[in-house]
């Protein structure tokens, strides 16, 4: 499968000057950070609080992709609550014919939910691998003062 394609902008983060291979004319999200849906779970709602605490000044995250970060969300907490079952319930359980034991089927909810969980954080860059080659200026502090003169 081949390697998708890295975004201008990442591409330019990473310190690629080579014009030859910048799209200029990549269609450019805005940069508002995504709305909180209002049907999240609580569960999903404090990974959102997390990860845009952590990373809602970088401007990694847009609003385009909130559907996207939505599953994220979501799949972390599925991922937490199952791996705090199977750790309550132990990795064998007793199958149904003569009481052998045989694997929970919650190590492939977990399995899956962490594969999901991988590609995911991938795509919006909250790895440390996809975040080893960004560059760019830290994140100001906004002055109190200002924020309350523009109120």
């Amino acid at each position: 499968m081949a390697r998708p394609m890295k975004p201008t902008r990442l591409k330019i983060l990473h310190g690629e000057k080579r014009e030859s291979r910048l799209n200029r004319s990549e269609p450019r999200p805005r940069t508002n950070r995504p709305r909180w849906p209002a049907d999240l779970s609580s569960a999903a709602a404090k990974v959102w609080r997390r990860v845009m605490y952590e990373m809602g000044a970088t401007g990694v995250i847009t609003a385009a992709d909130t559907d996207v970060f939505r599953t994220y969300c979501e799949a972390v907490a599925r991922y937490e609550y199952a791996a705090k079952l199977l750790e309550q319930s132990g990795p064998l359980i007793r199958g149904a014919r003569a009481g052998e034991l045989v694997k929970s089927p919650l190590h492939q909810v977990v399995r899956d939910n962490a594969v999901l969980v991988r590609s995911l954080a991938r795509e919006l860059g909250l790895t440390p691998s996809a975040r080893a080659g960004l560059s760019g200026a830290p994140a100001r502090e906004r002055d109190p003062f200002a924020e309350f003169l523009d109120s």
